[in-house]
């Protein structure tokens, strides 16, 4: 009986073992996404915008993701997105059809990035 108790610990301590060796962590099963997390600067640049609407492309020209930036200037960009270069560009609301905007481009490896815009005078 005593061999029996002891071979049943020792299996069920290698099987904990390997299932921490295997998943890395049994506690947290998601992994963190890098933040992507764009600021938009008012004419100037002293101060931030709220307000924006922000369009994320892909190097392709495809639309990733939109936000509107909130209270502090920020538009979080943040998701799974592939190692490419983006182009974010951004507008006062509501958008002008003269296609006139603030931009920028930003290379992406997996790797926490925080761009900024500075937007042109409002008109």
């Amino acid at each position: 009986m005593k061999k029996k108790i002891v071979l049943l610990s020792a299996v069920l301590l290698i099987a904990i073992a390997s299932a921490f060796a295997i998943n890395g962590n049994l506690i947290s099963s998601q992994e963190d996404v890098p933040e992507f997390l764009l600021t938009v600067y008012q004419y100037g640049g002293g101060s931030t915008q709220s307000g924006v609407e922000v369009v994320m492309f892909n190097s392709s020209g495809g639309i990733i993701k939109t936000g509107i930036t909130g209270t502090n200037g920020k538009c979080d960009l943040s998701g799974n997105h592939t190692t490419d270069t983006y182009t974010i560009k951004a507008w006062y609301l509501p958008r002008p059809n003269d296609g006139q905007f603030g931009q920028t481009t930003q290379y992406y490896n997996g790797v926490s990035v925080y761009p900024n815009i500075t937007l042109g005078p409002n008109y």
